[in-house]
């Protein structure tokens, strides 16, 4: 417990430190006050395309938000944001290429959360959480678990049964090793005292690909992600992973209601890499925040199931840090 704290404690003072600047006025007699560097960073900027890289392959749920956003966030700006698919090893290659990028403001990137904070505790990554700046959050998309449309499953109560009566049988699929949706799962198995098989595939794309072409029998994924597809009867909701039914599929129970008081979803944000100036993330979270409450692109995100909840730069930062903490909690039970 003691190292766990220590590691959550080194995030919390690595990102506060990082967006502290941001927050503060410029002291007198600095050169914020002279006025000779001060909005330096922003001279002509942007003055070219901004490239937004997106961990995950197109087409799954970070992808259509993540466009849904930049084409509302571009008119603002003034400047084209070009979407860059950088998929692999549950996030992590692309989660380092925008880690890693030129700290000018030109790549920026979405973070898909608790999984860019749990591959670091996981593993050795060639990024680390301290090595982006948060700028604004756009998502938190709840979690549920699903089955094919055609499962001999039509409630939760007779999936569990089914699985206690016959553990290490039935395959649950997730976005990557140690991703948010693995967790998810996990969480729901340590929990239900039942047994599965963790199937593991790199994105949303490939793991619903699995469930509908009869690789795995049940996924755990994020209700954006396959609210059309179980309105159109191919897979079905046995639970959610939320405190209240979601609005949009009230005859579906919470986890709760069985006894399971597991609250889990993904939050899904847009970070800089660490050396960004100041100036340029507090331009790009009010350009996002503008983008985020417009009416065009509210209307966008309820015709696409996405749930949006806006968090800007502070928020964001505790956010992270409180996912943190929940994992060093959760991951010893699970064994993750």
């Amino acid at each position: 417990m003691r190292k766990a704290f220590i590691w959550v404690l080194m995030i919390f003072m690595v990102i506060s430190l990082a967006a502290c600047g941001s927050n503060q006025e410029p002291a007198a007699g600095s050169a914020g006050e002279t006025g000779e560097s001060e909005g330096s960073a922003l001279d002509g900027y942007p003055s070219k395309p901004v490239e937004v890289i997106v961990a995950y392959a197109a087409g799954g749920g970070t992808d259509v938000g993540a466009r849904l956003l930049l084409s509302e966030a571009e008119k603002i700006l003034g400047q084209p944001m070009v979407v860059l698919n950088i998929e692999g090893a549950g996030g992590e290659i692309g989660f380092t290429e925008l880690a890693k990028a030129d700290p000018d403001g030109y790549t920026i990137g979405f973070i898909n959360l608790p999984t860019f904070v749990s591959l670091p505790m996981d593993r050795e990554t060639q990024y680390a959480v301290e090595d982006v700046r948060p700028i604004v959050n756009h998502v938190f998309d709840p979690g549920v678990l699903v089955v094919r449309g055609d499962s001999p499953w039509e409630t939760f109560e007779q999936f569990v049964d089914y699985v206690k009566e016959n553990p290490g049988t039935v395959a649950i699929s997730n976005n990557g090793a140690g991703a948010s949706n693995h967790i998810g799962a996990a969480h729901l198995e340590y929990e239900a005292g039942i047994e599965v098989i963790h199937a593991p595939f790199d994105g949303t794309t490939n793991m619903l690909a699995a469930l509908r072409g009869s690789h795995v029998d049940a996924t755990v994924a994020k209700i954006s992600e396959v609210a059309d597809l179980v309105n159109a009867g191919e897979l079905r909701l046995l639970a959610s992973y939320t405190a209240r039914r979601i609005e949009e599929f009230p005859e579906v129970p919470t986890l709760g209601e069985f006894g399971y008081e597991i609250l889990f979803g993904s939050a899904r944000a847009l970070v800089a890499p660490a050396g960004v100036p100041d100036e340029i993330i507090d331009h790009l979270a009010d350009v996002f925040h503008q983008a985020i409450v417009s009416d065009e692109h509210m209307a966008k995100a309820r015709e696409a199931n996405l749930p949006i909840m806006y968090m800007g730069p502070d928020e964001l930062r505790y956010y992270m840090v409180n996912e943190a903490i929940y994992l060093e909690e959760i991951k010893p039970l699970i064994g993750m």
